[in-house]
């Protein structure tokens, strides 16, 4: 699970372009800087930058990890400075489990009404249930139901899966009413995939075709949003929730491949421990959540 206080010092370091600058800003020491940077290179598998003499040139990677994070860092600073300039009131504290997804398009234009401390923790749905039961998260918001823990579930949403693809990619009309030659067909695509399990493609095969899916995914990314995107500058299939790409539907930048097809459902859930201490505070977030959705009708 990536330390939200590696993204920032990368951050820090990324547009200071160098360690001692970085650990100024920050009000950190110089090794402390090191130490995060290193950790969140180790994390991911990713050089994030070139060292020189003076300076820290970024890598491509390191470019397209800032490009990601720079606006979201900047929302939770703007979240930090509205909840500090409010400190002296009491009010409730609850740190929230979810997806990168649902933060920037359910909670980031959200939580500043909220009169509450909120942090947030991002990561799989995996690693999200074992910080809600390791008391790390005192809530999550979520699509699976599990049995591994003592965990209560609540609806929350449902959410519309769609079939995407890039613009430049047609189904040949032969195979409209050739099932066998269009499985196969689209079986020899580039797929893009939210995670090794790969439970929306299941699901949209199974409703298309009535059988199990032997797609083999090239690329799997654990965002919606940055497969959205790929597929916009790429040629690719995937399925995500159709709330997440509407604006992309609209202005035409990705197509619905299929004039026609069966509507495919997904849950999400609110979680939490059975036996917790933070009920008020779990209440009041949903109870905030409810407000803000409805006025959002």
């Amino acid at each position: 699970m990536i330390n939200l206080e590696w993204l920032r010092t990368f951050n820090s370091i990324y547009e200071c372009k160098n360690i001692t600058e970085a650990s100024k800003k920050l009000n950190m020491t110089q090794p402390g800087v090191s130490k995060h940077l290193s950790a969140l290179e180790n994390h991911i598998g990713k050089k994030l930058f070139e060292r020189t003499t003076r300076t820290l040139a970024p890598t491509e990677y390191g470019k397209f990890l800032y490009s990601q994070i720079n606006n979201p860092l900047r929302e939770l600073e703007k979240v930090e400075y509205y909840s500090g300039q409010r400190a002296k009131k009491q009010r409730s504290a609850i740190t929230i489990g979810c997806t990168t997804d649902f933060f920037k398009k359910e909670l980031m234009h959200k939580i500043y009404s909220f009169d509450m401390y909120i942090v947030t923790l991002f990561g799989n749905e995996k690693e999200l249930i074992e910080a809600l039961d390791a008391d790390k998260v005192q809530l999550l918001i979520g699509i699976k139901k599990h049995f591994m823990y003592d965990h209560e579930f609540t609806f929350l949403k449902n959410e519309e899966l769609v079939l995407i693809s890039s613009n430049d990619i047609e189904i040949p009309k032969d195979l409209e009413h050739n099932e066998k030659n269009l499985i196969k067909w689209l079986q020899k695509q580039t797929w893009f995939s939210f995670d090794n399990e790969q439970n929306d493609i299941k699901k949209f095969w199974k409703a298309r075709f009535g059988a199990s899916s032997k797609i083999v995914p090239r690329y799997i990314l654990p965002s919606y949003i940055d497969i959205i995107e790929s597929i916009k500058h790429n040629q690719g299939f995937s399925i995500v929730p159709k709330y997440l790409c509407e604006k992309e539907l609209k202005n035409n930048t990705i197509r619905l491949p299929f004039k026609k097809s069966t509507p495919i459902n997904q849950k999400r859930f609110y979680s939490y421990k059975l036996k917790n201490s933070n009920s008020k505070e779990i209440n009041l977030f949903r109870e905030k959540m409810k407000i803000t959705n409805t006025n959002n009708v």
